[in-house]
């Protein structure tokens, strides 16, 4: 894995339209800290809060009671079902899918969404990776036609130093040490689509 970026300002936060990578270890309370501080900020904001994982469970116990009480505000789904949903991986139905979710999100009133899912799936279905990152390189240009924040996780333990390049450079933004920041590493869609 390239060298992150050194972070020195801590003003630095989400940007509307932001499509962030992040990177965890192997699970447990590194991958339920970042959604609960992820999913915490947008709760307290008043938007609605989606979240693709598989194990929601250590998640939902610390989100706390009064960030919650409208029924709609925090939704969980599968990794299966968040990018699944036809049941094999499709970019288009993807796509389709998200677009479909942030302007179902304005329609319930809400000012913006916050998405943040595992990408375990990828690895466990043998999802193409080519296609994968056509499809994240795309979610980098519609992240910003809504007010939306989209968040995406990748266990080390799973992607080789190869792939997390191709992670770095489809995201517009990177999570470190706490912090959300602009990625250097990001390549634009038609140039990322035709260097490979």
């Amino acid at each position: 894995m390239p060298p992150l970026p050194r972070v020195d300002s801590p003003g630095l936060d989400f940007q509307q339209g932001d499509h962030i990578c992040a990177f965890y270890n192997g699970g447990g309370n590194n991958l339920d800290d970042i959604v609960v501080d992820f999913v915490s900020k947008g709760l307290r904001s008043g938007d609605k809060c989606i979240c693709f994982m598989d194990t929601p469970a250590g998640v939902r116990g610390r989100i706390p009671g009064e960030l919650t009480r409208k029924d709609d505000i925090l939704q969980f789904y599968t990794e299966e079902e968040g990018y699944l949903p036809e049941g094999d991986f499709s970019k288009d139905a993807f796509i389709r899918g998200m677009e479909a979710t942030a302007k179902g999100t304005l329609s319930q009133g809400y000012e913006r969404l916050w998405l943040i899912g595992d990408t375990s799936v990828v690895i466990r279905k043998s999802i193409d990776l080519k296609s994968w990152f056509a499809t994240e390189s795309e979610v980098s240009e519609f992240a910003p036609r809504y007010p939306q924040f989209i968040m995406c996780m990748y266990n080390l333990d799973l992607y080789d130093g190869e792939t997390v390049m191709y992670v770095l450079r489809t995201h517009t933004r990177i999570f470190v040490n706490g912090l959300i920041i602009t990625n250097p590493y990001y390549i634009p869609k038609r140039q990322f689509l035709g260097g490979r």
